[in-house]
């Protein structure tokens, strides 16, 4: 027997998240995970049994293999991105608000923990890949200028993985990106050995000089710089 209207009543949040979830069908760019939240596993699976048997444009849905850290459960739905996003998601809710009641319902953007009104859909969310990789080049500039926040300097430019910080009196320096992230995904993927000579000591303390409070690691010809929970490896030409 199928859901009936008021079945899930109670039992499903009202506030859904767009693009918190990696896809599984293919790139984030052209996929988007919409996550919505169920108190129960049992209501879980309904919810997901319905989403996949009554909307053609839903290319697949699942549900989270545990509880997350409150004790709920997520059924994750897999939308093309395109300009049909925001209508699809409207539809979507509107069809799960038969089965649970909720009629205010509210959503959250990536990591940010500001939710919207379902008339922010189409402003907020990003609705082609081209959106996409806007949006995720714009965090990450965001991120790396939070990052050298106590760097003393004039200007920040990120073009690619090529960072030019600019100083005063005209003084300038360049270096390349060779990865950034979370100080320990960056810790567990260097191979290099650590360098702890005088010469190395020496880069070190002119880098300290150049980029202000942080700790730094020569490892090969690389250097780690480490900013409280995140991490960058870089690579500089003759210091």
């Amino acid at each position: 027997m199928g859901l009936r209207a008021g079945d899930l009543k109670d039992l499903i949040l009202d506030t859904f998240e767009v693009d918190n979830f990696q896809s599984k069908m293919g790139d984030d760019r052209d996929v988007c995970v919409v996550s919505f939240v169920s108190k129960e596993r049992a209501p879980a699976r309904d919810m997901m049994e319905f989403i996949e048997k009554g909307y053609n444009f839903v290319l697949d849905s699942d549900v989270s293999a545990g509880e997350d850290r409150d004790g709920n459960y997520h059924v994750f739905v897999e939308l093309q991105r395109d300009e049909n996003l925001p209508e699809n998601i409207k539809e979507l809710t509107d069809g799960i608000t038969k089965l649970c009641g909720c009629d205010k319902w509210q959503f959250k953007h990536y990591k940010n923990n500001k939710t919207f009104g379902l008339d922010s859909l189409s402003e907020v969310i990003t609705k082609s890949p081209i959106e996409y990789d806007s949006m995720m080049e714009n965090i990450r500039v965001e991120s790396i200028n939070r990052f050298f926040s106590k760097t003393y300097k004039d200007e920040i430019i990120v073009e690619g993985d090529v960072i030019t910080i600019k100083k005063p009196f005209g003084v300038s320096f360049s270096f390349d990106i060779e990865s950034f992230g979370n100080k320990k995904d960056i810790q567990t993927d260097i191979a290099e050995t650590i360098k702890v000579d005088t010469k190395s000591s020496a880069e070190i303390l002119w880098l300290t000089k150049i980029l202000g409070e942080m700790n730094i690691t020569k490892y090969g010809d690389s250097f780690v710089l480490e900013n409280g929970n995140k991490a960058m490896k870089i690579k500089i030409g003759k210091v």
